[in-house]
């Protein structure tokens, strides 16, 4: 939560997990399903930063290509990392002492699981094109409120995003995704601009593209990061925002609703009736 007490002049979103589906619920159906230690594979995908090959991905640096499933399986199958990892889930899950989970760790621990690499990137990608039933419809209701009140607000995406091989049905948008994309007056897509979350430079280009939106448009001189409510599933994301002194909602998994109901708090417009959206007081 953020200390300002100010209502926001821009509300930054990312997509993935808050305007959409969640594509960590399908690696935690995947992981539920082949019976993986949950969370080994977010937690993978995490300790590779900042140079692993899903990181490479969305700065737009590695094509999806077969090489480039290659070295996504090989991060997700480094086994010095899997057994650090499984000493940590034994000392969680068996509420064993740190020491003597990290050496069953080394002599017991099982093989690194085998995954489908490409399998489940393409699911991924799959689950997080279904709009959030309840993020999704609050985000068209903001939009209408500025719409209906130029100047007064701002809506603006910060995702880490891929760029999908020429020809995939992904690459092009469905109806509803590219609804999604329209609700925004700014949207920043990490592997477009080279840079992604939660580094600090793609924050700050941000609010570099929002100020000149708000220029442009002759709302005003710019914005500043205290002008900003950044909604993000991620916490390492949030955490960057909070640095340069940004308002944040953490946005939980399968729990957007919740979110939702703090952004009518913060923001002092209801977005969750039928009726549409209203200022309060």
């Amino acid at each position: 939560m953020s200390s300002t007490t100010s209502r926001p002049r821009v509300l930054l979103f990312d997509i993935g997990g808050v305007c959409v589906v969640s594509p960590f619920q399908a690696i935690l159906d995947y992981e539920k399903a082949q019976k993986i230690p949950l969370g080994w594979i977010n937690h993978s995908i995490a300790a590779s930063n900042p140079d692993g090959a899903w990181q490479q991905l969305e700065r737009g640096e590695a094509k999806l290509d077969a090489p480039w499933f290659a070295a996504f399986k090989a991060d997700l199958s480094n086994e010095q990392r899997w057994r650090k990892y499984y000493a940590q889930y034994l000392a969680k899950s068996r509420k064993q002492d740190a020491g003597a989970a990290a050496e069953e760790a080394v002599f017991n621990a099982p093989p690194v699981p085998d995954i489908d690499a490409e399998w489940l990137f393409w699911e991924m990608m799959r689950v997080a094109r279904q709009p959030d039933p309840h993020m999704y419809p609050a985000l068209k209701r903001l939009r209408q409120h500025a719409d209906k009140h130029p100047g007064s607000l701002v809506l603006a995406a910060l995702s880490n995003t891929s760029i999908f091989p020429a020809g995939h049905p992904f690459a092009e948008e469905t109806a509803g995704h590219a609804d999604v994309k329209r609700q925004f007056h700014v949207f920043v897509s990490s592997a477009h601009v080279g840079m992604r979350k939660p580094a600090e430079n793609i924050y700050y280009y941000t609010i570099g593209r929002v100020s000149e939106f708000v220029v442009q448009r002759g709302y005003g001189d710019g914005v500043r990061a205290q002008d900003f409510i950044f909604l993000d599933d991620i916490g390492s994301n949030l955490k960057t925002a909070k640095k340069i002194g940004m308002g944040t909602i953490k946005v939980d998994l399968g729990r957007a609703d919740r979110a939702v109901k703090e952004l009518e708090t913060r923001t002092g417009i209801t977005v969750t009736s039928d009726g549409g959206s209203s200022a309060r007081l």
